[in-house]
């Protein structure tokens, strides 16, 4: 993945100034605060006798306590009363910190940017940022670290006096999010944000919708446009509410629609549990407050996202840990054969198989988000007890089903580990597959902290990783320090570099064999 974002020449400023008061909204903090009053009485009376906006179709009412909201960012002359929706239903949980998601409308990058700075500037006052969670974040691929993004981008700041209004004194973890074009970018996004989500948490989305007219340069519709475009936003949040991350990506591609807060909308998808569903609070568009002309809109949302368990952000970790105790026999013997037929299909005839062919696989338990890793090995007919590596990839995290992770890996393994060739026709008889079903990835305070045997370890530093699953140093013979040496050469470290300022995720594996 491409990222125009260098760590190189960063500049850690200590406070972010607020760049648009006294444009977008009012400078003054007692005009300021008067606004935003206002704004969240006149949500607080509507939501009493309409709790959810009538045009749109299974759209439900919210639950306490709220995961997550989505606000608009434009002026607050234009999207500000809206806003107010989402932040009012919000109010009453105080959460102790805001993880907030927004968009980059001025620099193009993959991936997502946090900020150096510690404190962001409002005018009703200055809100701190975790900068645990934002340290700990750098170190994955997909996040780097710009003061000068933040400084520029407004979706983020226009959150920020609501923010402040609506909750207080709370932390903040900023991010902006670039373009994510794979959608497994996305889920890994999603999951990374997840794992550091507590009950107290709340995400705030930055988002407008459809942007239409020549302005924009979207023009999809040959009459009655704004009905149109209200088919487009309200089909946008028909996949947001059932947090459907591929069809939430299927229909950008499809529909091309000009939601600037696309990928972050998408991330939360990716980031919300199973039981998760959306409320429209209300629907507006920038015509609504101020007509403009009538060839240009832009659509605003205000949506909260609840739990149908009425359960707040539970430790990633805690989710599944009694299933990943333990796989029973049937899935074990499915997952196997599921994995066999993949690989069939995908070296002779170059397809997945279909998706009647794998429903013998397919049940609660595989439908579960699990990572996984599949391990093709060649093995001599006439010395069974001796078997050579010929590929081996896997997701670390739980970011698709089990089924799909095992049916992506055994392809993978197949076709795209670069040490090896791909397999041919000629090889099938000869292989054996290995599955490790994973836990999720949780962090250790210390190396030290390592069981060698029992844990894969997953090394952080510098933006570079690497990984092995628990069995390696058990094959090699190797002690704690022999397999974080590995660990640093393989992410292209130096030897000793696992001693000093690097970071390590740990997760178990059970592994099932075709063997057994």
């Amino acid at each position: 993945m491409n990222n125009f974002i260098s760590r190189a020449g960063l500049n850690f400023s200590q406070k972010r100034q607020a760049a648009f008061a006294g444009t977008w909204y009012e400078s003054d903090p007692k005009k300021l605060r008067a606004q935003i009053d206002s704004f969240l009485s006149s949500a607080q009376a509507a939501l009493v006798t309409r709790p959810v906006e009538t045009g749109f179709s299974q759209n439900l009412e919210p639950t306490a306590p709220i995961l997550a909201i989505v606000s608009p960012h434009a002026g607050y002359m234009f999207s500000g009363s809206t806003a107010a929706f989402a932040y009012e239903q919000a109010r009453r949980q105080r959460p102790k910190r805001i993880f907030l998601l927004g968009p980059s409308h001025y620099v193009g990058f993959e991936g997502a940017v946090l900020p150096t700075d510690s404190i962001f500037a409002t005018p009703l006052g200055d809100l701190l940022v975790d900068k645990d969670v934002t340290e700990e974040l750098s170190d994955f691929p997909l996040f780097r670290q710009s003061s000068q993004v933040h400084k520029r981008e407004h979706s983020l700041e226009m959150q920020l006096p609501f923010i402040r209004a609506t909750f207080g004194d709370v932390k903040i973890v900023p991010i902006i999010i670039g373009s994510l074009p794979d959608e497994m970018d996305v889920q890994l996004m999603g999951q990374i944000l997840r794992r550091y989500l507590q009950p107290d948490d709340l995400v705030v989305v930055s988002s407008d919708f459809t942007h239409y007219g020549p302005r924009y340069e979207y023009q999809p519709f040959e009459s009655d446009w704004k009905e149109g475009v209200r088919r487009l936003d309200a089909e946008a949040f028909a996949h947001l509410s059932k947090h459907d991350v591929h069809g939430f990506l299927d229909f950008k591609e499809r529909t091309a629609d000009t939601i600037c807060g696309f990928y972050p909308c998408a991330v939360l998808s990716a980031m919300l549990p199973e039981t998760a569903y959306g409320s429209a609070l209300q629907y507006r568009t920038s015509q609504d407050a101020i007509v403009e002309d009538d060839n240009n809109s832009v659509s605003y949302l205000a949506l909260a996202f609840s739990d149908s368990r009425k359960l707040g952000w539970e430790p990633l970790q805690h989710i599944g840990s009694e299933r990943d105790s333990s796989l029973p026999d049937s899935v074990k013997d499915n997952l196997l054969a599921l994995a066999r037929l993949t690989l069939e299909r995908a070296v002779t005839e170059n397809r997945r198989p279909s998706e009647s062919e794998i429903q013998f696989a397919v049940n609660d338990f595989t439908k579960t988000k699990m990572g996984a890793f599949v391990t093709l090995y060649r093995v001599d007919p006439e010395k069974t007890d001796q078997k050579e590596l010929r590929g081996c990839i896997g997701y670390i995290w739980p970011v698709k089903p089990l089924f799909q992770t095992v049916i992506d890996n055994t392809i993978g393994s197949s076709s795209r580990d670069y040490r090896f060739q791909p397999v041919s026709k000629s090889e099938l008889k000869e292989l054996e597959i290995d599955i490790n079903v994973l836990t999720a990835p949780h962090r250790v305070n210390s190396y030290k902290d390592i069981v060698v045997g029992r844990d894969g370890v997953v090394l952080y530093k510098n933006g570079r990783q690497s990984v092995f699953l628990p069995s390696v140093a058990t094959e090699f013979g190797w002690d704690l320090s022999e397999l974080l040496t590995q660990l640093s050469l393989k992410a292209g470290l130096p030897a000793d570099a696992w001693q000093h300022g690097a970071r390590f995720d740990v997760f178990q594996s059970q592994s099932i064999s075709e063997r057994e």
